[in-house]
């Protein structure tokens, strides 16, 4: 009955029976309990803490009950005062619960976003953290030469690629275009970059170890700057590492291939090297002529006279004889991709 108070079967038993009798000698309660004298000592000294009874010492010791209205009440509050600590104490742990739940969904979830502040500073710590190999689209325009995924001037690049992280970037045909587009690709390529160019590619994606990859990603509102989209290992990241070897697999090299023999230099000089690279990338004779500094006509010559050299009667044959010969340095059947394939210079 008063369980929820605290009190034991027998310590309700007892007080119930002691509030009928009044005072009463405690060897008169086995009798009137029906319980053995042991149960009943340790009955009362629980009633005793709880407030509910008072011990009388001398011949028959007694016991004294408590009036159930004040002491049932103070003993009510106290429960109550309990109880409301308790529900506090829980209350705790909900709220500890609901973090790690939280925690654990975003353990879980594959993508993060990073707001557009924060981005060129992500950006480059996955750059720093690379250790086997970096996969890049790259894709003008370039905001500023530091911002985010905009690969104007990548030093990390230089310093991870002298550290032996191997580098693998296709270049969407309008960064080639850009002015001093074929200069910034060199640079990268001098210090080991693997590149590759293709007509169009979807989006700028740097992909960091087969791990992780860092998209661009729109702002929260109007007029908020583009943030990042974090991705790990899901199929997601599969998904974007497949696309980039498709793209990787059709692309045209702009760097030799390791082991590939050099065009010897009576062969082709290195600005008609350089004419024929973006040439086969699809760019046009004005592009071309910004890339190189000079005229449109003098491209034009060029072209023919490489055209003539090679005996084709148009530009598609050009570039088949052009890779039949490795004048651009690229060997013709040789997949520098992959990952397992070779690095730049093993």
């Amino acid at each position: 009955m008063f369980e929820a108070l605290g009190l034991t079967e027998e310590e309700t038993r007892i007080y119930a029976e002691l509030v009928r009798q009044g005072p009463c000698r405690i060897d008169r309660l086995p009798e009137l309990t029906g319980l053995p004298p042991e149960r009943i000592e340790v009955s009362l000294t629980g009633l005793a803490e709880h407030g509910l009874l008072t011990r009388t010492e001398g011949d028959g010791p007694r016991v004294i009950v408590s009036p159930p209205d004040i002491a049932g009440e103070v003993l009510l509050l106290r429960r109550m005062q309990e109880l409301h600590v308790a529900r506090a104490a829980m209350g705790r742990l909900a709220a500890a619960y609901r973090t790690a739940a939280e925690q654990q969904r975003t353990d879980s979830v594959p993508v993060e976003f990073t707001p557009g502040a924060a981005v060129a500073q992500r950006f480059d710590q996955l750059q720093s953290n690379a250790r086997k190999e970096v996969l890049m689209f790259d894709i003008p325009p370039y905001a500023s030469l530091a911002g985010g995924l905009d690969l104007l001037a990548n030093d990390r690049e230089m310093e991870q690629l002298s550290a032996g992280v191997r580098y693998r970037t296709i270049y969407d045909r309008r960064a080639l275009e850009n002015p001093g587009g074929l200069g910034r690709i060199s640079r990268y390529v001098d210090a080991g970059e693997e590149a590759r160019s293709a007509p169009r590619l979807p989006m700028k994606m740097v992909i960091v170890d087969r791990e992780l990859a860092i998209l661009p990603a729109p702002g929260d509102g109007p007029g908020t700057r583009s943030g990042s989209a974090l991705v790990r290992p899901s199929p997601l990241l599969d998904g974007l590492i497949a696309l980039f070897e498709q793209f990787w697999a059709t692309g045209l090299p702009l760097t030799p291939v390791a082991g590939s023999p050099a065009p010897a230099a009576s062969e082709l000089s290195e600005q008609d090297r350089q004419l024929l690279i973006l040439l086969l990338s699809g760019m046009t004779d004005e592009g071309i002529a910004r890339q190189l500094g000079l005229g449109r006509r003098t491209v034009l010559r060029r072209v023919r006279a490489l055209m003539d050299r090679a005996g084709a009667e148009t530009r598609m044959q050009l570039g088949w004889c052009a890779a039949q010969r490795e004048w651009t340095g690229q060997a013709r059947t040789r997949d520098n991709g992959g990952e397992d394939g070779p690095r730049n210079g093993a």
